[in-house]
């Protein structure tokens, strides 16, 4: 057992205030552990007791685990699809990489009737209403002032 002192110099037992006798501050009756006590000082009843009787009484106060997510829907198991994955053909392959624009340096554009080559200085991404992104060009002459 460690001694502690006060400022004053007086001994304190820790170990004897851990034991929850003493009566606990306040108008409840009560000592440090929860136990009701009576006028002289005898335990009337136990924290333990009153806490089993208050859940009896009050079942919507329970801890019972229950799931934040709410009620899970209930679906029938994942239908085998229809649709047989198939793969990439050369030939399907090749129209992909015509159809992207990550390889060009230049486009064509019809201008009035006169067509012009404009050179792309680099790509941007734009964002489609569905969330999809497109990768846009951005032309030298889109940079010039007017």
């Amino acid at each position: 057992m460690v001694q502690r002192r006060t400022n004053n110099g007086q001994i304190i037992d820790f170990d004897s205030l851990i034991g929850g006798d003493e009566v606990a501050v306040g108008n409840m009756r009560v000592n440090a552990r929860g136990d009701v006590i009576g006028s002289n000082g005898e335990i009337v009843t136990k924290a333990e007791d009153r806490v089993r009787a208050y859940y009896k009484d009050n079942p919507k106060s329970s801890t019972a685990s229950v799931s934040t997510k709410g009620a899970m829907p209930d679906t029938a198991p994942q239908q085998k699809s229809e649709m047989d994955p198939t793969p990439k053909t050369a030939k399907a392959q090749k129209t992909e990489a015509d159809q992207s624009v990550m390889g060009q340096t230049t486009e064509t554009v019809a201008k009035d009737q006169v067509k012009e080559e404009r050179v792309i200085a680099s790509y941007k991404e734009v964002e489609k209403p569905n969330g999809d992104i497109e990768m846009v060009p951005v032309y030298e002459d889109d940079w010039e002032d007017e």
